[in-house]
């Protein structure tokens, strides 16, 4: 089951409208991992599913340590990765440490990033569907978006929106019930080139207890600045 939330933005990010008839596409590829992990840089205990529905999927677990005990170190990891440790590693896909410290001190974490093109003056009109879950209680875990390196979070442990549940432990993603989440956020490109999207997941403050982020149907969409509207209408 889809609800829908439209999350508003300051400065960079703000909402989004609906991109008119002649928006332009982007280079974007791949939002609906249809091809796997193609167009998209995984960083972290980050996977795309090859079997049932293609979605990506990322969590903060480690394969050394115990997350959750008294599960096994490991368990809960999909990838055979580890999340990424930022007492080793000063930024996860780009992203600066320091820009991650929302809510607390970030001490791990995974993403996917994909880079693509836009031209100076364009609304990126950019959706998302996802699902998170968590066996952390106390510190505010949370998935974000970052658009050339401006950090929002989207959802964390206390987020009212969380309906999801388990069944046992994500570690067996069948043993899970989860419901989808429609995110929309638009960016104004202030420059031609490329732009950076990450979409990640952060343990907050400490490495125990598990938190898992769930994407799919990731699009973006340009709308042309009014001078290239007004050409192409011509």
């Amino acid at each position: 089951m889809k609800s829908a939330r439209n999350l508003t933005l300051a400065a960079a990010l703000a909402a989004a409208a609906v991109a008119p008839a002649w928006a332009q596409s982007t280079t974007f590829q791949n939002g609906s991992f249809s091809s796997g992990a193609t167009g998209w840089t995984l960083y972290g205990d980050a996977q795309v599913r090859t079997t049932g529905s293609r979605v990506a999927v990322l969590s903060t677990a480690s394969v050394d340590n115990e997350d959750d005990f008294p599960l096994e170190a490991g368990f809960n990891n999909n990838s055979g990765n580890p999340a990424v440790d930022f007492f080793e590693v000063p930024d996860l896909a780009g992203v600066p440490v320091g820009l991650l410290d929302v809510g607390g001190f970030a001490y791990e974490g995974s993403a996917i990033r994909q880079d693509f093109t836009a031209l100076a003056g364009d609304i990126l009109d950019i959706r998302f569907d996802w699902a998170f879950l968590s066996t952390e209680t106390t510190q505010p875990d949370y998935g974000f978006i970052a658009i050339n390196n401006t950090v929002v979070s989207f959802v964390d442990i206390t987020s009212q929106v969380l309906n999801s549940r388990f069944l046992g432990t994500f570690g067996d993603f069948n043993n899970v019930e989860w419901d989808w989440v429609s995110t929309q956020y638009s960016y104004a490109a202030q420059s031609s080139g490329a732009v950076s999207l990450v979409i990640g997941v952060i343990d907050i403050n400490d490495g125990l207890n598990t938190s898992e982020l769930r994407l799919d149907n990731i699009a973006v969409t340009a709308v042309p600045e009014p001078e290239t509207i007004a050409m192409l209408l011509a």
